[in-house]
């Protein structure tokens, strides 16, 4: 180990890890012996003008750094620097999980299904400093491809919101946030290809399914507007006579529904009350079905639950249902949210008008 000689309290210090290389490090004269690996290396023989180039450019460098962390060290910011530097090497899905765990707010379920989400886009490993704004925009990109209606805007604006929490105060492992100027903007006009209309729900109930639980469940929630989770976490006490009522385990509002018959249509046998309504399969296999189905019935767009949700909303908008009620059906917490299904409706209606032929 070789130190450089100087009056600095931050050397730049050398360490011979092969024959012909030596590794650079700083130390600090702290309250203990402090060292900072820089990642970078000198040839100790340098061989042609390439090696020698490499060297005088690594040594300017690293001066460089030595000089920044020279003055760091005397305005007192050195111990965060270097935590900090020490924390974006650490491994983000560890970071992300220990944010999880303690994560206590009601849409944690949609937060693991994001941190799932980037798992599939990003596998393991990956470091900390690793995340940058590039990163975070092939991110959500990979979201809007992937995924359908609003979920893709939903599901970055919770990374967002995690990458926010990690961005500042004694939580902070990212000097700045690489997600700020990345722009998350809705595609609602996606929605309407997910909502399905009479003459399409028509089609499908007439039509084979491989699953008679997931078909029945999917025309009951285009007749309630419940959610897939929503669906699965449903018994037979939250069910009285034509009433339903159950808390939503996204945003915990109770809804109320009256169930008109075909709702009622769809419902199996009843049994205990303690019973689960319908028992569906995992989500991934609830999805094929769906699409097999789809395809059976020759009905040309992406059915899945979020659809049905579309769907029941859009219905209720374009058969005369006023905002608020609709609003209260789907269990909004917030009326811009049922907005986007009026204006659906409304385009719906105008198509309608338009098809009627000149004479």
């Amino acid at each position: 180990m070789e130190t450089q000689s100087t009056k600095y309290r931050v050397k730049i210090v050398s360490k011979v890890t092969s024959t012909n290389r030596e590794r650079l490090y700083l130390l600090y004269k702290l309250n203990k012996r402090t060292w900072e690996a820089t990642d970078e290396f000198l040839f100790i023989t340098p061989k042609g003008v390439l090696e020698k180039q490499h060297n005088k450019e690594v040594k300017i460098k690293v001066e460089a750094l030595r000089v920044e962390r020279e003055k760091q060290l005397f305005s007192n910011e050195i111990d965060e620097i270097l935590e900090q530097k020490k924390t974006k090497n650490q491994d983000f899905y560890t970071y992300f999980d220990n944010y999880l765990k303690d994560y206590t707010q009601k849409d944690k379920r949609v937060m693991v299904a994001v941190y799932q989400q980037f798992k599939e886009f990003a596998p393991p490993p990956i470091s900390i400093n690793q995340i940058d704004e590039n990163l975070c925009i092939k991110f959500k990109n990979y979201l809007d491809k992937k995924l359908n209606g609003e979920t893709p805007h939903t599901y970055f604006a919770r990374f967002k919101k995690f990458i926010t929490y990690s961005s500042k105060g004694k939580n902070r492992i990212f000097k700045q946030n690489p997600t700020e100027d990345v722009k998350n903007t809705k595609q609602e006009k996606s929605i309407e290809k997910e909502v399905l209309n009479i003459d399409e729900l028509k089609l499908l109930t007439v039509s084979y399914c491989g699953n008679e639980n997931v078909k029945n469940a999917f025309l009951f929630a285009c007749n309630t507007g419940l959610r897939f989770v929503d669906i699965k976490a449903l018994k037979w006490k939250y069910i009285k006579g034509d009433s339903l009522q159950m808390n939503q385990a996204k945003t915990d509002i109770t809804v109320n529904l009256f169930l008109n018959a075909n709702a009622k249509k769809f419902l199996p046998e009843r049994k205990k009350d303690d019973d689960f309504v319908f028992n569906l399969p995992s989500h991934n296999a609830t999805i094929k079905n769906l699409e097999n189905w789809a395809k059976t019935a020759g009905v040309d767009k992406h059915i899945t639950f979020h659809c049905a949700r579309h769907t029941f909303g859009t219905l209720l908008a374009f058969y005369g249902s006023d905002i608020v009620t609709v609003s209260k059906l789907m269990g909004h917490t917030s009326l811009k949210h049922t907005m986007k299904y009026i204006r659906i409706a409304d385009e719906m209606k105008k198509k309608a008008v338009n098809a009627i032929p000149n004479y």
